[in-house]
């Protein structure tokens, strides 16, 4: 029996390993030596000794064990899941049959697996039992005993562990205290307003407001006085004078979304304002000093819009004094299951639906496999769905409502090139958002996070009709 406590990890929960072979125990204790406090027990009885004194929230167990006792890791689960509700029991075998893989699953066995598991697998699933035993039971740690959130993590609710995205948040931090403009590109759905409400909150203008317009969802009629706003009589139907978002934003800080949807005339207009730092309504000869930051996004390709005269390359200039890209979804590795199990959290408690404690293994491989078109907007709607209607302790493939891509495992990868690939994805999350929108384009823009002129590019290169989706 072994007990491994490094003082870095006294906050960890312990795992309790439970198996007869002394090779497998050392081997179990180096793996996870450094990451968490391990217990070792080669017999039920010691097992049995070790939860009871220290309350290992999860252990793996070996299912084999103690045939001369007559125990094997099936009774332990069931000892330790009676005596402790929220205990976390992985089982490890040789071989399982039906009748033994039922019952540890209605014991709540967390996961069962193969001995002969990859260890970074396994590694995975301790971490995640490893996190729900943290999130139901762990007391919260004394503040004076840790790093403030601020200090450990300075963007909250940007959750990632990926090298680059880290990087990117490094240099975030750095300028959000500064007033350059920043521009900010990303494939819809990667969280390019998420990314700039994290400089505004990090920003000396934290204080102040943070408006946020979506250039391309507005008719190109309504966008300059939306933007400048505009005097009583400007034009037809303006009955009294109105502030625009510019004003709106006085102090603080304005998000202009799929800004290169903006007119040849309204980026005229945008980079005057940029360059003077003063605002004139529409109807007015009179402008107004304003105190304003700019940040913009686009899910388009900015260079080859200014090769084609679409958007003017001295606005371009003016906006990016920083310029961030964010990476798809399907580039971030991990990332997509510390998000997923980031939205079930979200939405179990949303939904007050405690019993839904994690993905099947099925799932997961779907979640990790899948591409993602609509990246981590797609992602957020998905378990979102699933957790609503998710009925036990899992959330299934079924809950997900989504299947694994055969070109996933290669069944189609050559007869496909990638740009084929991507167009086909492109199309499949169209369609969906057509169906839940039944047919309205407003409402399809919103959705899927573009403007209604490059919905009605898309319905014509993927030959859809809107009419084809209302009731």
């Amino acid at each position: 029996m072994t007990h491994e406590t490094p003082e870095a990890l006294s906050f960890q929960p312990s795992i309790l390993i439970v198996d007869d072979d002394p090779v497998v125990l050392k081997q179990m204790t180096w793996l996870f030596k450094g990451e968490y406090p391990v217990l070792t027990a080669d017999s039920a009885s010691s097992a049995i000794e070790i939860f009871v004194r220290e309350k290992p929230p999860v252990a793996i167990l070996d299912l084999s064990l103690g045939k001369d006792s007559g125990q094997d890791g099936i009774d332990l689960l069931r000892f330790f899941a009676e005596a402790d509700p929220h205990f976390h029991g992985i089982i490890l075998s040789g071989s399982i049959d039906r009748p033994r893989a039922l019952e540890a699953v209605r014991l709540g066995a967390y996961d069962l697996l193969d001995k002969s598991v990859d260890p970074e697998e396994l590694k995975r699933v301790v971490g995640r039992a490893c996190n729900r035993a943290l999130l139901s039971r762990t007391p919260a740690r004394p503040k004076e005993l840790s790093p403030s959130a601020e200090e450990s993590n300075p963007f909250p609710g940007i959750v990632t562990k990926n090298p680059g995205m880290k990087e990117m948040l490094r240099i975030l931090q750095k300028i959000s205290a500064t007033d350059v403009s920043v521009l900010i590109t990303g494939e819809s759905g990667t969280g390019k307003e998420l990314f700039a409400r994290a400089i505004h909150e990090r920003s000396p203008r934290k204080n102040g407001p943070f408006v946020a317009i979506n250039c391309g969802a507005i008719p190109e009629s309504l966008l300059e006085s939306e933007l400048f706003g505009h005097e009583k009589g400007a034009f037809t139907g303006a009955t009294e004078s109105r502030a625009g978002k510019f004003e709106a934003a006085h102090h603080g800080t304005l998000f202009l979304e799929e800004v290169a949807e903006l007119q040849i005339e309204l980026q005229v207009k945008l980079l005057r304002v940029l360059q003077d730092k003063i605002v004139e309504r529409v109807g007015s000869r009179n402008g107004k000093q304003l105190d304003v930051r700019i940040i913009a996004a686009t899910n388009q390709p900015l260079n080859e819009l200014m090769a084609r005269g679409r958007f003017r390359e001295d606005l371009y200039y003016r906006l990016s004094v920083m310029s961030f890209h964010l990476p798809p979804l399907r580039d971030r590795g991990e990332d997509v299951l510390l998000l997923a199990q980031h939205f079930l959290e979200k939405f179990r408690t949303e939904y007050n639906k405690p019993q839904v404690i994690d993905f099947n293994r099925e799932c997961l491989d779907v979640i990790r496999k899948h591409d993602w078109p609509g990246n981590i907007r797609e992602l957020e709607n998905r378990i979102q769905r699933a957790v609503i209607i998710a009925s036990g302790k899992w959330v299934t493939r079924e809950d997900l409502d989504i299947g694994l891509d055969s070109r996933k495992h290669g069944e189609s990868t050559l007869s496909m090139n990638l740009t084929g690939a991507r167009e086909e994805a492109e199309k499949r999350m169209l369609v969906e958002a057509f169906e839940q929108a039944r047919g309205n384009i407003s409402h399809v823009a919103r959705m899927i996070g573009t403007s209604r002129p490059t919905v009605h590019a898309l319905i014509k290169k993927h030959g859809l009709s809107p009419k084809e989706f209302k009731e």
